[in-house]
């Protein structure tokens, strides 16, 4: 019961903490996200604060995108579109940039796209670790309902699922509302202590000593 009571109280200082650093992902025109860790990104204001990228929590994080290369000739443009992908990774204090093919023609991107061969490097142009995916779904492709597909695919454990729910992963502030129970409290408390630095992770023992 003690820790409950604990959950309650320190979940807000912890995920305040843990939310002050980040991760930012750079996307290139080509690239259109469809969700991060299950939620549709705004890029012109909010969390998701710009248009040429994405500000991440440090941990992992999920992101679902298409990749739409485009041929000119003369005055026509020919766009091609992959599969709805699914990419799951951990970082922490660093940005990331995509690594996606540069295919010579409209026809080889034809042959290639389906097969969308893809990764993430960090600044110092090392590739991270991605857990890779593609979201497909039988007839029509038309009006999809993502973040319900992507749901359904973290729930059943897909090769790519993230570990905990996309809600988690959304940033909250100290002045958002934390009306959790407590038996989901105490789970998300244990997750945020393991992303939290080890200063609050000390402030988070001393607090528990006293009670």
């Amino acid at each position: 019961m003690k820790l409950k009571v604990a959950a309650l109280t320190l979940l807000p200082l912890i995920v305040s903490s843990y939310a002050s650093a980040s991760v930012e992902l750079q996307i290139p025109k080509q690239v259109d996200v469809l969700l991060v860790n299950g939620e549709k990104p705004d890029l012109s204001d909010g969390f998701f604060s710009s248009k040429e990228s994405l500000t991440l929590p440090n941990g992992e994080n999920q992101i679902l995108f298409t990749y739409k290369p485009y041929f000119d000739q003369g005055k026509d443009r020919s766009i091609l579109e992959s599969n709805a992908t699914i990419g799951t990774f951990t970082a922490a204090d660093t940005k990331l940039e995509f690594v996606l093919p540069n295919y010579r023609n409209e026809q080889e991107g034809m042959r290639k796209i389906k097969d969308l061969q893809w990764g993430l490097n960090d600044i110092n142009g090392k590739a991270i670790e991605v857990k890779q995916d593609t979201l497909t779904k039988d007839g029509i492709q038309f009006g999809r309902n993502f973040q319900d597909e992507m749901t359904k695919y973290n729930r059943n454990g897909g090769s790519a699922a993230i570990t905990i729910s996309a809600s988690l992963m959304t940033q909250q502030t100290p002045s958002q509302s934390m009306n959790v129970d407590p038996n989901t409290a105490e789970e998300m408390l244990h997750f945020w202590y393991q992303k939290a630095d080890i200063e609050t992770q000390k402030r988070f023992k001393l607090y528990i000593n006293q009670k």
